[in-house]
């Protein structure tokens, strides 16, 4: 007899896809201006490592955890020099994770995204009609 453990995640985060060609410290830069953010990369810079088939994907990661409200915000880069975090989204140069304690107004945050000069646009992502969404766990 042979067993198999399915395991089910929770996403509990909500996702923004940003389109924008500038560098990942400055569209950092942007977000932390627009919306009074302190994104920043955690010692030495932090990278998500995604293994694909022989290789790893390498994608930047800035972070800012929010202490009066509790919530935090992950800037990741979806695109590196091997592949997308999230193949699917590749029109996405940039994800902005939003985990939340304290209700964020989504529309209104994607609004200020779009206001900064060099972000071509910023649209919702809904995570569960993703088909690498566990990428997005670490």
């Amino acid at each position: 007899m042979k067993y198999t453990l399915e395991e089910e995640y929770e996403y509990d985060f909500r996702l923004i896809g940003i389109s924008c060609h500038e560098k990942d410290y400055r569209i950092c830069w942007g977000l932390n201006s627009r919306l009074h953010l302190s994104l920043a990369k955690e010692g030495r810079g932090v990278e998500v490592l995604i293994k694909k088939t022989n290789e790893f994907s390498k994608h930047a990661l800035y972070s800012y955890f929010q202490e009066e409200t509790e919530n935090e915000f992950i800037l990741l880069n979806n695109r590196s020099s091997s592949g997308h975090l999230l193949p699917e989204r590749s029109q996405a140069d940039y994800l902005f994770l939003i985990k939340e304690s304290y209700d964020v107004n989504l529309e209104e945050l994607m609004l200020k995204i779009k206001s900064i000069p060099f972000v071509l646009t910023a649209f919702e992502v809904k995570v569960g009609d993703l088909k690498s969404k566990e990428n997005l766990l670490f």
